[in-house]
């Protein structure tokens, strides 16, 4: 079978790191690019050896030579790709969160309906993580029993806390419920295999002040009753010393634990200074198989016909979860 002919829609660190992904591929080659910055495109092209460069993303779709492509823009911006690539009968992988608001997320889920004998995603790469694809089999095998309680703890480190908030009072990031916990909130729904229902949050803007200013903050904690009485407790942060995420599934017959210590690797050392064990470096350090295996699926999924477990639903369904954390946080500073 011929090669799934890609084109890439955003050139940041997400785009270059999916078309790196690609082109590890065997089944995969990326032959077209979109930007809006002419002279990005260009460069992108040469350096990765793309043929075709656009700085309008309808030209891009309706090229005949592109069977799908990637959506690695900011989150405001993945809604007219989306419906661009639905409209021209593109496969379709769109990196999370969904869109920004309820509205352009089912707007792209009734586009999707529509264009339904092509394949679409959302990049939640965590469930490509092997240690949580592997959790999720046990679960399916009954090794913990029925689910009952998720945990989800995901903390950026403190250096990124300055450029976060020049980052915010740009408006490119939101507030941290819904910019980092939408993977949490997808995993929640995941292992626990239903919808929240009722949300109690706190936190605040402990060490950077000035994201108080837009109703964000630098430290988040709540928790989430959902509709099978099950719950979710999700933690998000950017004050740590280390990219560190971890998730805890506890179940009626036993408990599932993901990386409970950010280890580096399994290097462990004793010296004058004590037992030290690095910690993880990078968020691509900690990512790289997922995002790896994540693409690897669904070039899979185009080439087979068969559909991807992560669906637009899900997309909505998590920026819904994560709009309602946020929701509960306002409330909750109110009172």
């Amino acid at each position: 079978m011929e090669k799934i002919r890609f084109g890439i829609v955003g050139i940041g660190m997400m785009g270059r790191m999916h078309a790196t992904s690609l082109q590890r591929n065997p089944h995969a080659e990326v032959v077209a690019v979109c930007a809006r910055t002419e002279s990005k495109v260009k460069a992108f092209q040469e350096e990765f050896g793309v043929p075709y460069g656009y700085t309008n993303v309808d030209e891009l779709v309706n090229n005949p030579e592109v069977d799908a492509i990637v959506v690695a823009t900011g989150a405001d911006a993945h809604k007219a790709p989306c419906l661009a690539a639905c409209k021209a009968k593109k496969h379709i992988f769109c990196e999370k969160p969904l869109a920004k608001t309820i509205e352009d997320c089912e707007e792209i889920e009734k586009a999707v309906a529509e264009n339904g004998s092509k394949c679409f995603t959302v990049g939640f790469m965590r469930r490509f993580d092997p240690s949580y694809a592997e959790a999720k089999e046990k679960i399916r095998a009954g090794a913990i029993g029925k689910p009952i309680l998720f945990k989800g703890v995901s903390l950026d480190p403190s250096s990124v806390l300055e450029a976060h908030l020049e980052g915010v009072k740009k408006g490119i990031y939101v507030p941290w419920f819904i910019e980092m916990g939408s993977h949490d909130t997808d995993l929640a729904r995941w292992f626990l295999e239903g919808d929240p229902v009722d949300s109690f949050a706190t936190g605040d803007a402990y060490v950077c002040t000035g994201l108080a200013d837009y109703n964000d903050y630098d430290n988040g904690f709540s928790l989430t009753k959902f509709d099978n009485n099950t719950t979710a407790y999700i933690q998000v942060g950017r004050t740590a010393t280390c990219s560190h995420v971890e998730s805890e599934i506890v179940g009626t017959k036993g408990t599932l634990r993901v990386n409970s210590v950010p280890r580096k690797n399994y290097l462990s050392q004793f010296t004058e200074n004590g037992f030290v064990e690095e910690c993880q470096e990078s968020f691509l350090a900690r990512w790289g198989e997922a995002f790896q295996a994540e693409i690897d699926d669904f070039v899979d999924c185009v080439r087979t016909g068969r559909k991807p477990e992560t669906t637009a639903h899900d997309g909505t369904m998590s920026l819904k979860f994560c709009l309602q954390l946020h929701q509960a946080y306002l409330d909750g500073k109110k009172k």
